[in-house]
């Protein structure tokens, strides 16, 4: 496998990070306001901690515990997913096989950190449930059961543990087993336990539906798909031809597809009937915290669905209908709560499934970034029926390339873009252009676009998280190819081809073709950017040359004149009209300040003429 399949695979596999940079980058701007993404708002310093600095809550929980023989404590720390490479933590602390008490939702960068404040917020649970020395302990478990349940009818949404433990203390004055939790999942009774893995708990619900224990055995019998955090993930079993429908393409820039076919699934189809029975999604509770990445349940139509987290604004959470391939934005108080056992589906995806699948296009990963490309998917793709063949089964986000008929889709796609981002000509006239570089006689423009903005954003990304360095080309250096170099006047990735191949210093000297300017490169650090990434490649130059009307090359190229058009023009928003074009094909153009409102405004041109 060569160096360049191998940096794809990890570009795909950690696709997420490069999202969230490339977003980023582009709310922000060019390389000119440099941002960087090392700080994670979810690692949070414990400001008590450090007040209390010399108390130590470990020590103190112990002590606690060894004076009311309650045994020992069991410390886990887990570490979360951080969006960025800072780590996040959070800890959990069992007494027995019951959860105690957790730093979560809180999350610290310092695991001894996490540990603290679990120790702390275990302390004050203790103290709490152990006020009194001599409360009895409920021995016999059918007891115990028998007392749940009743609790449990009267809240028909359910309860955590924790409150459990709490309301039958309260109600009966006696307490739990310490091992209760266990030993009650160990009889057979109408209370269904859940557990919320991320949340380090169970939560307990009463359930007397006996005309649905069948059809919940057979679901719950299903083979468990492998998962990502508690979303299933369905993927490609093989390479085989399929014909799809394109249902959508989600904010984090990948194509949802569904098979298409004659009946529905039966695994899909009673995980459907049984989520939307009255007496499953009475349990369906409001979740007062809700995670990224996390699924849970949410009602269209009056009909329940699987919806997965991606995005969470204020009050409004967007996601995914993981079965339709739907993106869908809703308030938190419609995000519920989603039992475990409705994660757990068939994972051998065949033509027969119902269930969307998460891909993206082959060399077009990057694609969705461009606001062009969108409007084409839209126009070109989105529901129409397509022969997809899977190119790569074993990224996290399978590689796939679209057919119809015959008619590569990815390369008509990728051609269109092409098309619509090049920028190699003015016709007549160009309106809010912007300038990169006075050089040479020349004036070198930019386009009124984000091409250059979103085409910025994604190098930098990718160098945030993937060392280029050891992609340098070990073939030799050709001038009819398009490179990935650093540049050293920018400090960033750019694209740029041979201009010379003069050795100075062993160096060769570069154009980079989307700023106009040239610089000297060590001739063993090249990338070859098709190999790299075909799309990146293919989009066309983003700096313009063009002659500056009444300034012949060879008067412009004066350096007091190039420095005072500079100074006039740099950082303005520009209206381009093409007076003429050389034999060459660069065009003599007349510049005008967009922003001036004044019909009788002079050019530019005129303006440094006069002077």
């Amino acid at each position: 496998m060569s160096s360049f399949d191998k940096s794809e695979r990890q570009m795909k596999n950690s696709d997420n990070n490069i999202s969230i940079n490339i977003k980023e980058h582009i709310k922000n701007g060019h390389h000119r306001a440099k941002y960087t993404f090392t700080d994670d708002p979810t690692d949070i310093i414990d400001l008590d901690i450090e007040k209390y600095n010399g108390i130590d809550h470990i020590k103190a929980l112990n002590a606690y515990l060894e004076e009311m023989n309650l045994g020992k404590v069991e410390f886990t720390v887990f570490k979360c997913k951080s969006k960025s490479k800072i780590p996040a933590h959070y800890a959990n602390i069992k007494l027995g096989n019951v959860s105690l008490a957790s730093s979560f939702p809180e999350k610290y960068s310092l695991p001894e950190v996490a540990e603290q404040v679990a120790a702390r917020n275990a302390l004050v649970v203790l103290k709490k449930t152990h006020s009194y020395k001599n409360i009895p302990v409920t021995k016999d478990i059918s007891i115990v059961a028998e007392r749940l349940e009743k609790e449990l009818k009267k809240n028909y949404a359910g309860l955590f543990c924790d409150k459990v433990e709490s309301i039958y203390k309260e109600v009966y004055s006696e307490q739990l087993p310490s091992n209760w939790l266990v030993l009650l999942g160990q009889l057979t009774t109408n209370i269904i336990i859940e557990d919320l893995p991320n949340q380090n708990k169970s939560i307990l619900y009463y359930d007397d539906s006996h005309a649905d224990k069948k059809k919940h055995t057979d679901l719950m019998d299903t083979s468990v798909t492998e998962s990502y955090e508690n979303l299933p993930i369905m993927h490609f079993v093989d390479k085989t031809e399929r014909s799809v429908t394109v249902s959508s393409v989600d904010s984090n820039n990948t194509f949802w597809v569904l098979f298409v076919h004659d009946s529905i699934n039966d695994d899909y189809n009673t995980l459907f009937k049984l989520m939307n029975l009255p007496s499953e999604s009475k349990h369906f509770i409001q979740m007062y915290k809700i995670d990224i990445s996390d699924v849970y349940a949410v009602q269209i139509q009056d009909e329940w669905y699987r919806f997965q987290v991606m995005k969470i604004e204020d009050d409004s959470v967007t996601g995914i209908f993981i079965d339709l391939g739907m993106e869908w934005s809703v308030t938190k108080s419609n995000v519920m709560f989603l039992p475990q056992k409705f994660l757990k589906v068939s994972s051998q995806v065949s033509s027969q499934n119902n269930i969307a699948i998460k891909c993206a296009l082959t060399s077009l990963s990057f694609a969705p970034y461009f606001q062009v490309a969108n409007t084409l998917f839209h126009k070109m793709l989105f529901g129409k029926e397509f022969t997809l063949v899977p190119d790569n089964i074993e990224c996290d986000i399978p590689l796939v390339t679209l057919y119809d008929g015959k008619c590569n889709m990815n390369d008509v796609i990728r051609k269109a873009i092409t098309e619509k981002t090049n920028f190699n000509k003015i016709h007549e006239k160009c309106e809010r252009a912007s300038l990169t570089y006075v050089a040479d006689g020349y004036v070198y423009l930019h386009p009124p676009n984000e091409t250059l903005t979103i085409l910025e954003s994604i190098l930098d990304s990718i160098s945030a998280t993937h060392p280029l360095d050891k992609l340098y080309s070990k073939n030799s250096i050709s001038p009819h190819k398009l490179y990935l170099v650093k540049c050293p006047d920018l400090n960033l990735w750019s694209r740029a081809i041979i201009h010379d191949f003069i050795f100075t210093d062993q160096k060769f000297k570069v154009y980079f073709i989307d700023y106009g300017n040239y610089g000297y490169i060590d001739q063993d650090k090249f990338i070859d950017l098709q190999s790299f990434d075909l799309f990146l490649s293919s989009i066309g130059p983003q700096a313009l040359k063009v002659s500056f009307h009444l300034f012949p090359p060879e008067n412009l190229i004066d350096q007091s004149r190039s420095r005072a058009l500079y100074e006039m023009i740099t950082e303005k928003s520009l209206d381009v009209f093409v007076v003429s074009t050389h034999s060459d094909g660069i065009q003599v153009v007349e510049i005008f300040d967009a922003d001036d409102k004044n019909p009788n405004r002079l050019s530019f041109n005129t303006q440094l003429y006069q002077r």
